[in-house]
């Protein structure tokens, strides 16, 4: 048994020892929220945590891609595009007229239309009209190209992901001339669900929108027509210039943007005059596209194979993450 003297003396001395203890786990704790300051203030750590985020959004994104081809270019064009970036997508489909055209996966003749450029409209519809009936409840974002676009298709679905799907979208690269105004079918334009059942709608309806279309405008352009059937149904083209204002999808190929004046040049002059965005983006020279752009056009199959291997397979050794451009959400409207 203690006596009441030793007690005296033990007490104190326990107290002593528990505000030491005491003492020592708020400098144990203080040290930690210390170090995870400092870890959160770092760069690198940063970096990383906001692409592990951006990569999470990226892979919960479904895509159909759909690709506007023809008999007399399915097997070269078509066929670089399925050795490429095509398989990518969630989903690959090769839309074409004529079934002498050789077997491919993904492979889809579409009865009724016409070949060549005039058929383009017909085969547009028809494709769309295909893609509603078959995938609308599989797949929450849909792109259109043709077999000689070049798409990156994680900055694609970067882009996506940045997105609300209640809201009907409709992306790509806008021209405007006045009277109309659409997105560019060759650089490839995106829709999500909730614009694939309005454009549906329109494609379906009595007062056909093709056709009302083709007389508003005097034109006979998929991508025009297109573009005046989701403009029937309210749909509004949505910005998607990158957070520097430069375009993520382009018309033309890299050699005619890259080098400043090569465009002014060519036949495609046309594109420096229409384009939506000319007042504050250029459209040529090394500020012309976003370093997180999206498509080319016009590009070749052995072009694309060759871009394939730049984009995808070529390393600069010693890059950082840091030098990484991880936009956040976009949510921006033309």
């Amino acid at each position: 048994m203690i006596s009441y003297k030793a007690s005296v003396v033990l007490v104190p001395c326990a107290c002593g020892v528990l505000i030491l203890l005491l003492l020592l786990h708020l400098k144990t704790v203080k040290f930690k929220n210390f170090s995870l300051a400092v870890e959160a203030r770092n760069p690198e750590h940063l970096v990383m945590e906001r692409l592990e985020k951006a990569r999470r959004r990226v892979n919960r994104v479904k895509l159909l891609c759909w690709v506007m081809t023809g008999p007399d270019t399915i097997i070269t064009k078509g066929r670089a595009v399925l050795e490429t970036w095509g398989p990518q997508c969630n989903k690959l489909l090769f839309m074409t007229d004529g079934n002498d055209t050789p077997q491919m996966p993904g492979k889809v003749v579409l009865p009724h239309v016409g070949g060549g450029r005039g058929g383009l409209v017909g085969k547009s519809k028809e494709a769309w009209r295909y893609v509603y009936k078959h995938f609308r409840s599989d797949y929450d974002w849909f792109y259109k190209c043709d077999d000689d676009t070049y798409t990156v298709v994680q900055n694609l679905k970067l882009l996506a992901s940045g997105l609300q799907m209640a809201k009907p979208y409709y992306l790509g690269f806008h021209i405007n001339r006045g009277s109309a105004e659409w997105l560019s079918g060759g650089a490839g334009y995106l829709l999500n669900r909730a614009s694939l059942s309005l454009l549906e709608q329109q494609l379906s309806s009595p007062s056909n929108c093709i056709e009302s279309g083709s007389k508003a405008l005097n034109a006979s352009s998929e991508d025009m027509l297109i573009s005046y059937c989701l403009r029937r149904a309210n749909v509004l083209i949505t910005s998607s210039l990158d957070a520097h204002g430069k375009n993520r999808f382009l018309p033309l190929t890299p050699e005619l943007h890259l080098p400043k004046g090569a465009m002014a040049k060519t036949d495609y002059k046309w594109v420096l005059q229409f384009y939506t965005d000319r007042a504050t983006t250029r459209m040529d020279g090394s500020e012309c596209c976003s370093n997180l752009a999206i498509s080319f056009h016009y590009i070749t199959a052995d072009a694309q194979r060759t871009l394939h291997y730049l984009v995808h397979r070529l390393h600069v050794f010693g890059s950082r993450l840091s030098d990484l451009e991880l936009p956040e959400v976009l949510e921006t409207s033309a």
